[in-house]
């Protein structure tokens, strides 16, 4: 009898232009300290320092590639993608979170040859020095990405990159101090371990969340069967034969039901329609609702989820 949508369909990110602007400086810092870094660490020797470079490499890889996810997420909906492009960014989660694993199998690799082999002497000095800046840069960076404001998983995920390297350039101080103080080198190869476990930890949420969103999973927190009951007790509701909730990206809800009633008009339908996106939108949080209004005598489609 008629279908409606809901609230919020064009709703923005709250400071979605103050996290692009974040995600640009912070890739610019990345880049420019990720020269510096990988020099130091070939120049002393120095495990620790290289695979926080090859993180921080992966690090502006995964700014960018935030960026661009950000901006092309306004891209106006369009007969061929009418979502537009809300889904972008969940892409770039799903291959940051993607990049962090094999950060991580590259650097134990390394670290188990490092092991392995007899020790050699790190300039532990320049290291230090090294692992202080680079702190600097990544608290910085965290800093700008999280005072922006933006919850998307996109942003998240570039944030997790962030924060991740600055425990790893924590890790490489720690073990520039301990080869000052003691001269025990495998340090260097076990902090470069620490390394790989603090990634690998910030990883795999980001990506259970990202392919959970691509996947179409209800959204963590909603609690579908209480949606079901809270439409089946809106007034004029017959039976609600169908419902579906997903996400665009976290944050960005949508649902779509079905809905049996004894209305007898098109105002009817609407009125009933507006009642129940209100109620979605105000105890669950779904910003878009597509609802189908149908009389009750009406047969069950042949095919339905």
């Amino acid at each position: 009898m008629g279908h409606g949508h809901g609230h919020g369909e064009r709703r923005r990110p709250r400071s979605a232009d103050a996290a692009s602007r974040a995600l640009a400086v912070s890739a610019a810092l990345h880049a420019a300290f990720m020269v510096v870094e990988a020099v130091v660490g070939w120049w002393t020797g120095s495990l620790a320092l290289l695979s926080d470079a090859g993180h921080m490499l992966s690090d502006v890889g995964a700014l960018l590639l935030a960026y661009f996810a950000q901006r092309l997420r306004e891209v106006s909906p369009n007969d061929s993608y009418t979502f537009g492009l809300r889904r972008l960014p969940v892409l770039g989660g799903l291959v940051n979170g993607i990049s962090l694993l094999a950060i991580v199998v590259l650097i134990v690799v390394e670290a188990i040859d490092r092991l392995g082999a007899p020790e050699h002497e790190i300039l532990a000095a320049p290291v230090l020095v090294a692992g202080v800046i680079g702190l600097g840069v990544n608290l910085v960076g965290a800093w700008l990405l999280h005072r922006s404001g933006d919850e998307s998983i996109n942003v998240r995920g570039a944030l997790l990159h962030v924060i991740a390297d600055a425990l790893g350039s924590v890790a490489a101080i720690v073990a520039a101090i301990v080869i000052l103080l003691t001269g025990w080198s495998p340090i260097d190869a076990i902090a470069s371990v620490v390394i790989a476990a603090l990634i690998l930890g910030a990883s795999l949420p980001l990506l259970r969340d990202a392919m959970g969103i691509l996947l179409q999973r209800a959204p963590a927190g909603l609690d579908v069967a209480a949606a079901r009951a809270a439409i089946a007790a809106v007034e004029g509701v017959s039976t609600l034969r169908d419902l579906h909730v997903w996400q665009l990206d976290t944050g960005q809800t949508v649902a779509s039901a079905v809905i049996l009633s004894e209305v007898g008009t098109l105002e009817e339908a609407a009125a009933l329609a507006d009642r129940i996106r209100q109620r979605l939108h105000d105890e669950f949080h779904v910003d878009h609702a597509t609802l189908e209004i149908r009389p009750s005598s009406a047969p069950a489609p042949h095919h339905h989820f």
